[in-house]
């Protein structure tokens, strides 16, 4: 006997097989210090960064610019070399951003400008700054990998090791024997 499925039992299955996906519970692309931001606010996160930036910007480089964001702004909080959202919106408007810049898009380029303070020698120099050099030293991967950041399995995982994002592999795919 054959069965007879319907268009509604197969997009009914194909919803399951997609939210399996998805992660359990997860709906948000990433949530970043309990602020959650969704699966296209991640992607166009990525796609206004790449638009003014030299090379494409990842969503992996996204979610992990902007969840350690947070640690270095607290570290620079307080200092001449403070790095505030109108900066950084002026920055990406120099670089020639077009429309508004997502909040998500602006934390990860706030750290990118904390990049550019700590590879810049003459600010490295500076007496202000040697607390929060000294605090950088002592900032571990466990640290990085301890970061309240959670990301959606679509886009990886957030390594306990400070790695940043890693892609995450289903327990149902296996590396073929050698």
């Amino acid at each position: 006997m054959k069965r007879a499925y319907t268009l509604t039992s197969a997009a009914a299955l194909a919803t399951l097989a997609l939210a399996g996906c998805g992660g359990v519970g997860m709906t948000d692309g990433v949530v970043i210090e309990g602020t959650g931001y969704s699966v296209d606010e991640v992607q166009e996160a990525a796609q206004q960064l790449s638009d003014v930036s030299p090379e494409p910007v990842t969503v992996p480089t996204v979610i992990y610019q902007a969840g350690v964001a947070p640690l270095l702004s607290g570290l620079f909080d307080g200092t001449s070399y403070e790095v505030t959202e109108t900066d950084v919106r002026g920055v990406l408007a120099d670089a020639g951003l077009e429309g508004e810049a997502s909040e998500l898009t602006v934390q990860a380029a706030t750290f990118q400008q904390y990049g550019a303070v700590i590879n810049d020698q003459a600010a490295l120099a500076d007496e202000e700054l040697a607390p929060v050099v000294a605090e950088l030293q002592t900032v571990t991967a466990e640290d990085i990998g301890a970061l309240p950041v959670q990301v959606n399995p679509r886009f990886g995982s957030w390594s306990a090791t400070g790695d940043g994002v890693l892609p995450q592999v289903p327990e149902w795919i296996t590396a073929p024997e050698s």
